[in-house]
């Protein structure tokens, strides 16, 4: 790399000899080093060192970038140039039932899945969430907020079910009204590192920014009168830093994510029902009504919860038929369009 981009190198957000590596074969003459802070409409804001940030255009070979990317930019054409390979990638199936990826953040070091517990934390779609962050590369973390709206023994008991199906993952309570909770996930961050907050809309995540910052960084939506969510506030994700070296990479709200090509993350994320699988007669076991299987008999003991099998069995048969329809698209003959 020439010193032109090492001159901008040591002040990016997050910047490491890793990522010089990763850039410098794709930083040819008169393109420098970036970290992408904001996507919007095809142009992306790209801090370039310092305070500077650059709002550029994508090129083709960098159409699909996203917050927290790390590129390479053509200053003189203001255009992203090239994408640098991700560390990690948080990644789901595009919306509207779309049989194509989407990436909402890259190269987050820790991911965590926000829940409100008012109006109620769903085990459910946390475990969802966690298949795609395990998928992704990422630390997953797990924040519960509006710990102010609920008793303590609701609190208590949201905690539990969430340690229960996050098997290790650092769970915190947080008070969006004064704030307890911040200083023990402060803990768990590492300077430099980047963190990822992935949620519904409404259920805190720029409370957690705001109160991470240590000022109003992110406008917080108003809660509404009747069901205690909040408003959506974020329209596209952002990457933040903040005091002390740490970086926030914030997502809009999502009210549904389906997954995308995450077999290694549904096998991370359940791997109490891969630990019993081992016993099973038949290495095949789909864990249905097969004789000998070794984890539907813990669930008729209730050492495993019933509806944490069906929780598995919902996701692995999402995948399943994903992967049927990409198999299938596969094997569609290219046929030439006719004259």
């Amino acid at each position: 790399m020439t010193d032109q981009h090492d001159h901008h190198a040591p002040s990016l957000p997050g910047w490491t000899s890793e990522v010089a590596a990763s850039l410098r074969s794709g930083l040819i003459e008169g393109r420098i080093p970036g970290r992408v802070v904001r996507v919007d409409r095809g142009e992306a804001d790209v801090a370039t060192g310092g305070d500077d940030v650059m709002r550029c255009r994508t090129s083709t070979a960098a159409k699909d970038v996203v917050a927290g990317d790390w590129v390479a930019i053509d200053p003189a054409a203001e255009r992203v140039d090239a994408i640098a390979p991700r560390r990690t990638a948080f990644v789901r199936r595009a919306a509207r039932g779309a049989h194509r990826p989407q990436t909402l953040a890259a190269n987050a070091d820790m991911v965590a899945a926000v829940h409100a517990l008012q109006p109620g934390f769903s085990p459910r779609r946390l475990e969802r969430e966690l298949v795609i962050i395990h998928e992704s590369g990422a630390t997953p973390i797990v924040v519960l907020t509006k710990a102010d709206l609920v008793d303590s023994v609701e609190r208590d008991a949201a905690v539990e079910s969430a340690t229960a199906v996050s098997l290790g993952a650092a769970v915190v309570a947080v008070n969006n009204r004064d704030g307890t909770g911040i200083d023990t996930l402060r803990a768990l961050l590492r300077p430099g590192a980047t963190l990822a907050l992935i949620g519904a809309s409404g259920v805190g995540k720029s409370t957690i920014v705001n109160r991470l910052a240590g000022r109003e960084l992110m406008r917080e939506g108003e809660i509404r009168a009747g069901d205690s969510k909040g408003r959506h506030t974020t329209t596209a994700a952002r990457l933040l830093t903040l005091d002390g070296d740490l970086l926030l990479l914030d997502t809009p709200g999502v009210r549904a994510l389906a997954l995308w090509e995450s077999w290694d993350g549904l096998a991370a994320t359940f791997a109490d029902i891969e630990s019993l699988a081992e016993r099973c007669r038949f290495p095949d076991c789909l864990h249905d009504d097969e004789p000998g299987c070794a984890v539907v008999a813990a669930t008729a003991d209730a050492s495993l919860p019933t509806e944490r099998l069906d929780s598995w069995r919902k996701l692995r048969d999402e995948m399943g038929e994903l992967d049927a329809v990409l198999t299938e698209r596969d094997r569609r003959p290219n046929r030439s369009r006719p004259r």
